[in-house]
């Protein structure tokens, strides 16, 4: 898995499969090294397509003091699922515009 769609469609099936997604895991699953699992996670918090599944609302989106990207746990956020509605419809509408 080398991409941001793809990334987020596997923390997709995770949430919806009641399991949240930390640094290891993208580094386990989905072949990635542990700088570029970091990098993605904290790009796709930084635009809020997911979440910190641990914590209280109010920090679902930024670090606490002397926290590490890798010491959290993440899920799918609600924006994160609209996200990926709007780019299946997009590619829907492609397909059917240049079949």
């Amino acid at each position: 898995m080398s991409d941001k769609k793809q990334i987020l469609e596997f923390i997709e099936k995770r949430t919806r499969d009641g399991r949240t997604v930390s640094y290891l895991t993208l580094v386990s699953q989905c072949g990635l090294t542990a700088e570029t699992a970091c990098d993605y996670l904290k790009r796709l918090w930084r635009e809020r397509l997911i979440e910190c599944a641990d914590r209280p609302p109010r920090f679902h989106f930024r670090l606490g003091q002397g926290e590490s990207i890798r010491d959290l746990r993440f899920e799918l956020s609600e924006r994160g699922q609209d996200r990926l509605r709007w780019q299946r419809q997009r590619e829907r509408e492609e397909k059917d515009l240049f079949p």
